[in-house]
């Protein structure tokens, strides 16, 4: 049979297929599956649960400078509730290494739900090497994590993280932003506007116009042509920056007349 298999030349062949994938593994004797899906442009997928509420480390990163990048994204939230829609959340980090100068790296959470992470923070165990910490509500169970990164970086996600109630004392902390949608409104404060039920300006106003009277004062139109409070009870008018009205309690005066 060796015989037969060298003279009709299937040496090659049959060596080929020894090394080949089976269809019926569906992947599962890939030997480094990872940089499989690397290869292939994929996105590497992992189940993680996180129980407690308080800080967890979800990944340890390896990150040199000058530089690389690293994305880790949650699929679900802190609760498992029928009909609170906002457990149905995303968190997105994004890690960032500088230029080594000075050396080390800048992690970034994207905060879409109240039910997704809301603080993110790092620890430089060694070198280029990072440990990736989150902080989170209760009962993030069953969680989707995808994560990709550069060619020159590592990521190592736990699908079980170590819980700490309370964040390491040696961390740095990252940068947490609110991407504000029909879940997470802003209040007027988070945008620097009046509310339409009201609220507190601080500043003058104009309207059309800049306002060049100051202090507590609206103009209209013409940046000098306006009121002004100039004290307690007093309201004045002002027209081409001339003062030509004072209302007093208790009188009104008409400067000039």
């Amino acid at each position: 049979m060796e015989g037969l298999i060298e003279y009709v030349g299937l040496r090659e062949t049959i060596n080929h297929a020894a090394d080949a994938l089976q269809k019926s593994q569906n992947g599962g004797d890939i030997p480094d599956k990872k940089q499989f899906a690397r290869t292939i442009s994929a996105v590497t997928s992992t189940t993680i649960t996180l129980g407690e509420s308080g800080w967890f480390k979800i990944a340890t990163v390896f990150m040199p400078q000058a530089t690389s990048t690293a994305v880790i994204k949650l699929y679900g939230g802190s609760g498992y509730n029928v009909g609170s829609f906002e457990q149905a959340a995303i968190s997105e980090l994004v890690l960032r290494a500088g230029n080594g100068s000075p050396v080390g790296i800048t992690a970034t959470l994207w905060m879409r739900s109240p039910s997704s992470a809301n603080e993110v923070a790092w620890v430089n165990t060694s070198g280029d090497t990072y440990d990736i910490y989150i902080n989170i509500g209760q009962y993030a169970y069953w969680l989707i994590a995808q994560y990709d990164y550069t060619g020159n970086a590592n990521v190592i996600l736990y699908s079980a993280p170590e819980y700490s109630e309370t964040k390491p004392a040696n961390a740095t902390n990252g940068q947490t932003y609110t991407l504000y949608n029909s879940m997470m409104k802003p209040t007027a404060g988070d945008v620097e506007a009046l509310s339409v039920n009201g609220g507190r300006l601080n500043g003058a106003l104009g309207i059309g116009t800049d306002n060049v009277l100051g202090g507590s004062s609206i103009v209209f139109g013409d940046n000098d042509t306006g009121f002004k409070q100039n004290g307690d009870g007093i309201l004045d008018v002002f027209a081409n920056n001339q003062h030509t009205v004072r209302v007093a309690p208790g009188e009104m005066q008409v400067l000039g007349a």
